[in-house]
């Protein structure tokens, strides 16, 4: 089962003005900014936020982006707001290296340069936010991305030779139908059970899994391109995709890409 976080709880109130101390601290967010100014006046709108957010926050500073990439598997870092523009290492080449060792990073870009929003959208962003709206841009940005991350750490359990094997479902990059059997690809292993692949799809399809084929059900935060060939995912391996349903399949792609990745209609 998927157990679902309670968010109407009293930990989302409005009391949490009141006692901070009923959030546990759950999001970590890294600012990435040459200027200090801009650290400060980001960090301020930060700080403005925090009432709203249904956990406390820990907010990191960065002055240059490869002390960060260096920090960021040690500190466990949820969400990175980086300026694009750095004079050393631009924000776009800190985005790819990031990516390269934390994949479900989550990060918004710091702007006021429009003409790098294209180049940047490789690197699957959440929001960009400029720094001249900072404090109308910055709070959805961030309501949205504690959101997602919650959705990211629902957990999904199976039994294995009467053992409960737990994984958070942003783990597990596809479910393949063997026989009488389901193998679960979390990272490089291979998980097999009995099962039913409707059983499977019932239990993760609200949670950013795409029914591509008879036999295969994806997680879209792994999916790199759907074309008439198939499924290609992050790790360069190619699933097939199911002819008859390849337009609805398409559909729902852009659907989860929207909610689980970007953080839409959350």
């Amino acid at each position: 089962e998927i157990p679902k976080r309670d968010w109407s709880s009293d930990v989302c109130s409005s009391d949490l003005n009141k006692d901070n101390r009923k959030r546990e601290i759950f999001m970590k967010i890294a600012i990435c900014d040459d200027d200090r100014t801009d650290i400060l006046i980001t960090k301020k709108e930060l700080q403005n936020i925090v009432p709203k957010l249904c956990t406390l926050p820990e907010i990191y500073e960065f002055s240059d982006g490869s002390t960060m990439t260096e920090d960021i598997l040690k500190t466990g870092i949820d969400v990175v707001l980086l300026d694009i523009d750095m004079p050393d290492v631009n924000g776009l080449s800190v985005a790819n290296a990031l990516m390269q060792q934390s994949p479900f990073l989550t990060i918004i870009f710091l702007t006021n340069r429009a003409e790098l929003v294209f180049q940047s959208l490789k690197y699957r962003p959440l929001r960009f936010v400029r720094k001249s709206h900072i404090r109308e841009e910055l709070e959805e940005a961030i309501l949205t991305a504690e959101k997602k991350i919650a959705s990211e750490m629902h957990v999904f359990s199976f039994a294995k030779n009467n053992v409960a094997c737990t994984y958070p479902v942003r783990q597990i990059i596809y479910v393949e139908s063997k026989g009488h059997y389901m193998e679960i690809h979390i990272g490089n292993e291979i998980k097999r059970e009995r099962g039913k692949m409707t059983e499977y799809e019932g239990k993760l399809k609200d949670y950013g899994f795409l029914r591509i084929h008879v036999g295969y059900l994806v997680n879209v935060r792994y999916i790199a391109m759907i074309n008439s060939q198939g499924v290609l995912l992050d790790n360069g391996e190619k699933l097939p995709i199911s002819r008859q349903n390849r337009e609805t399949v398409q559909k729902e792609y852009i659907r989860g890409l929207e909610k689980f990745v970007h953080g839409c209609r959350i």
